[in-house]
C-alpha cells in the first residue's frame, strides 16, 4: 500500500535531492526572496512531496503561488500564464470536486500514481518559477 506507507529511504532521498536541486537551480537567479508565508509553506511542500502525497503537493503548491502573488502586488509577470492556469485548474478540480467527474479517484490512487507524481513534480517546478525570477 504505497499510498499509506512511508516511502523507502532511497525513494525519500531521491525526492528530497530532486526538490533541493531544483530549488538551488531557481534560487540563484538573483531574484528577490520569496515572501515569509511562501517560505514557511515550502517546508510543508517538501515534506508532502517527499512522502508521495501527490494531490496535497498540487494543492499546497498552488497555495504557495497564491501567497507569492499577493506578496508581489497581485501579479507575477515573469511566469507563464499557461503554468498558472494549469495549476489553478488542477487545484480547483481537486479541492472543489465534481460528483460526476472527480478530480481524483480511489482508482487514481491505485493505478495512476506515476501520472500524479508527474503532476506533483510539475507543480513544484511551477512553484519555484513563481518564487524566483
Amino acid at each position: 500500500m504505497d499510498q499509506l506507507e512511508l516511502p523507502r529511504d532511497v525513494i525519500w532521498s531521491e525526492r528530497r535531492f530532486w526538490f533541493e536541486e531544483l530549488e538551488a537551480k531557481y534560487s540563484v537567479s538573483g531574484s528577490p526572496s520569496p515572501g515569509e508565508q511562501a517560505c514557511a509553506l515550502m517546508i510543508d511542500l517538501q515534506a508532502v512531496f517527499c512522502t508521495g502525497a501527490w494531490a496535497a503537493t498540487v494543492i499546497l503548491a498552488s497555495s504557495i503561488i497564491q501567497a507569492q502573488i499577493k506578496e508581489c502586488g497581485g501579479h507575477l509577470d515573469w511566469i507563464e500564464p499557461d503554468d498558472l492556469s494549469w495549476i489553478n485548474k488542477l487545484r480547483n478540480r481537486l479541492v472543489h470536486g465534481d460528483k460526476r467527474k472527480p478530480g481524483l479517484t480511489i482508482q487514481d490512487q491505485w493505478l495512476k500514481r506515476p501520472e500524479w507524481e508527474a503532476y506533483a513534480r510539475k507543480s513544484v517546478e511551477v512553484t519555484f518559477r513563481a518564487l524566483y525570477r
